[in-house]
């Protein structure tokens, strides 16, 4: 978070690339939090009580 020139996008660029260079292989996966709602980007209990994955949950387990 921060205001707009303030170097987020570079420094997780910059990370990633030092990464790679370091020979851990490095995935980025652009997600706008702001596109969807809470409950969709976090999860959510179903009535059932069965737990429902959102973005991240389901963005995180394809990475790992």
């Amino acid at each position: 978070m921060g205001p707009p020139g303030a170097g987020k996008t570079c420094t997780w660029k910059t990370l990633g690339r030092a990464q790679d260079k370091s020979g851990k292989k490095t995935t980025i996966v652009d997600i706008n939090p702001k596109t969807v709602s809470t409950k969709d980007l976090y999860g959510y209990n179903l009535p059932s009580k069965e737990w429902k994955d959102g973005l991240l949950s389901k963005t995180l387990r394809s990475l790992s």
